[in-house]
């Protein structure tokens, strides 16, 4: 009797499922048609998938970014992956190319291990489209202070925390400012037991994922670029010829590391630390991030860049400028 009505639920879960799924029909459709209530279809078109009675396939792109990455990769001599780019507002840009990213990321981190991850938009599109996959014997931590606990864009770690609760993972805050008043109040922070029980960790760092900052990257550009709203910084910056930091290391077109004062007042994990870590992955896009990836890639600091088609186009005319200029 057990096994008969077993069946005849397997039967239901298909025609429900066909319904739903090959003849297109809506909830309200189908509860029209059977009597179940929209509710109940819901249910049961769950229950069909996790059987198998439904699986779902994503067709592969038919876009081959292969070409575009290639090209990078040869001109810039680091290794690039790209994702469909959108002209939508950049923040929208930023977390559609990081939910995109998501796999090619996933598939490099390891099971086992210490993870540093950044804050920032791009990050947090792909934060937020992981889906479960518990690896209970990895560490997750952020790799710099909090910007602005008010945006969870800009809170590390709210980033982390969520990201361990996907992976079933230990998650270790950092409950420090990314940038503190001066040189002398890091050095107190950093002297706290709470504060260098995560810090220490970056040590002993197994992969890195953040994002790149650039100069106007937000329409409120000076405090997006510098945690300030003084200007003043922004302008030594540019002066400097500052094109990005990677996380608050700046370096200019050539990829060589510029030193100022408002690096040695953040709480970020040191270049020696980052220098040591294998799996180093930087995510970034938008036109006016390409300076940004062209300076970043010559650092050599990155093991991979992940952009989309349309900011990795933008970077291949920017390099055939340059050579045509030089």
């Amino acid at each position: 009797m057990g096994r008969k009505a077993s069946t005849q639920e397997d039967s239901m879960l298909r025609l429900v499922a066909h319904l739903y799924y090959v003849r297109e029909l809506n909830l309200k459709e189908i509860s029209e048609i059977t009597s179940l209530s929209p509710a109940t279809i819901s249910r049961m078109n769950r229950l069909a998938r996790e059987r198998k009675v439904v699986t779902i396939s994503v067709a592969a792109d038919d876009s081959d970014f292969d070409d575009i990455s290639a090209r990078l990769s040869e001109q810039l001599d680091t290794p690039f992956a790209i994702t469909p780019g959108h002209r939508v507002d950049s923040i929208k840009r930023s977390r559609i190319s990081g939910a995109a990213a998501a796999p090619t990321v996933l598939e490099r981190l390891p099971y086992d291990g210490i993870v540093g991850l950044s804050a920032g938009h791009t990050i947090n599109g792909m934060l937020a489209s992981l889906g479960k996959d518990p690896r209970p014997r990895l560490g997750l931590l952020p790799l710099m202070g909090g910007w602005n606990a008010a945006y969870p864009h800009l809170d590390a770690n709210t980033l982390v925390r969520g990201m361990a609760e996907r992976f079933q993972a230990t998650s270790y805050p950092l409950h420090a400012p990314a940038l503190c008043d001066t040189v002398e109040s890091r050095r107190t922070i950093l002297l706290n037991d709470t504060v260098r029980a995560t810090t220490e960790r970056w040590d002993h760092l197994d992969a890195a994922v953040y994002g790149i900052g650039a100069p106007g990257m937000l329409q409120t550009s000076t405090y997006a670029w510098t945690g300030s709203d003084d200007a003043k910084i922004a302008k030594e910056f540019n002066e400097l010829g500052v094109v990005g930091n990677i996380l608050g290391h700046l370096y200019d077109i050539d990829g060589k590391i510029v030193q100022h004062e408002w690096t040695e007042r953040l709480i970020t994990v040191s270049l020696e630390q980052l220098e040591r870590v294998k799996t180093s992955i930087a995510l970034l896009c938008g036109e006016t991030k390409v300076k940004a990836l062209v300076g970043l890639a010559r650092t050599g600091m990155s093991s991979l860049i992940i952009t989309d088609d349309l900011t990795a186009l933008s970077t291949l005319e920017f390099l055939a400028d340059e050579a045509a200029g030089a």
